[in-house]
Order: C-alpha cells, then structure tokens, then sequence
C-alpha cells in the first residue's frame, strides 16, 4: 500500500515520488489521487489536468525534498512561460470552486453506476468497471480494440490500454446529459458487439 511505502521511505531516507501527471487535478475526485490514501510525497510530477488543454507540467516538492534545488540548478527551456502560468492559475481557480471536485465525485458515481449496469447486461463484453472518478477503465471480456470499435461505431472514443482495458477519460465539466448519452452509447456498441458475436458462432 502507499501508507507502506511511505513508511518504508521514512525509515530508510529516501523520497517518495509520486507522478500525478494523468490523475492529478480533480481527475481522480480530489485535487490529487494521492488524497485517497491519506499518504504525501516528497516530491510529485503534475502535467495534463493543471493546463485545462494548454502545454503545462511542474515540479512540486516540499521544503526538505527542494532543498538541492537551487537557483541554476534546475534548468528548463520553457518554465515560467506567462501564458502557460496564467492559465494554470485559471484552472485551478475553477477545480478549487466550492464544490467543483464534490460534483466530479458525483458524476463519476453516475457513470461508474451506469457503467456496471452495461456490464451486468452484457458480461460477455464488459468483464468489470475499474478506476476513480472521472478516470475508468473497462475490462473488457470480449477484445478490446473490437470494443473500442463498436463504441466508435457509436461515434464515441475510447483508448485502448493494457490488460485487454478500454479507457474512459471524460471532461471533468461533463454534464450529467452527457454521462447518460455516453451511457446509452457504450450500451448499444455492447448490444451491437454481442450480437455480432451470437451471429458469427451461430454460423
């Protein structure tokens, strides 16, 4: 567990890393993914979310794990970019609004519902819903990329990712109508696919 690892990382004196690059700024919930276990790291490695879209990542680290990092020490190309710093500060203006990452848990429970009622309908296409709030995964039973193409053939996108898994990675602005049109989608590429299925082995 990350409590473990924590532990171990005390005890021996090394840093604890975390990168949060995908599951960080409210994807997860939280403002961090780390926030579920109750554990922080020394230093941590966030990109993707805290842009909203624009080229951005940082470096955070805590006063003792930033002690090497002095001026000159750590050099980059781009960092400190006014634009990119602005619209960092715009994100989290909106991630931090009272109540913003309570309404991604909410929706993500809506989805995450919805999504285990499409598996229990179509088993022999979605084995299981994995994931945290706005960032699942389907384990799929039948293969994944014909998966995936039966949800593009509802014109709507997934990514495939390992351990036969299509990913599902929507806008933490989505609307409840829109969870519940993805919803019916997934639905009817699952239905497609299994019958497609029944067809072939009926031959």
């Amino acid at each position: 567990s990350l409590k473990r690892l924590r532990q171990l990382c005390q005890q021996n004196g090394l840093l604890l890393i975390f990168d949060e690059v995908q599951c960080g700024i409210g994807r997860t919930g939280k403002l961090f993914a780390h926030e579920w276990a109750g554990v922080t790291p020394d230093i941590m490695a966030v990109a993707k979310g805290i842009g909203g879209g624009f080229p951005l990542g940082a470096c955070l680290a805590t006063d003792e794990a930033a002690v090497g990092m002095t001026a000159g020490v750590h050099g980059t190309t781009f960092g400190g970019n006014p634009l990119a710093m602005a619209v960092g500060n715009a994100v989290l203006d909106v991630v931090l609004e009272d109540g913003f990452l309570e309404d991604v848990q909410r929706k993500a429970l809506l989805l995450k519902q919805g999504l285990a009622g499409v598996a229990d309908e179509f088993p022999d296409i979605i084995e299981d819903i994995r994931g945290t709030g706005l960032m699942l995964g389907l384990k799929c039973a039948a293969p994944n990329t014909k998966v995936n193409m039966a949800l593009r053939d509802q014109h709507l996108l997934a990514v495939p990712a390992g351990d036969n898994v299509l990913r599902l990675l929507p806008p933490l602005t989505v609307t409840d109508a829109e969870i519940h049109e993805a919803l019916d989608r997934i639905r009817a590429g699952a239905r497609g696919l299994a019958d497609a299925i029944a067809a072939a082995a009926a031959k």
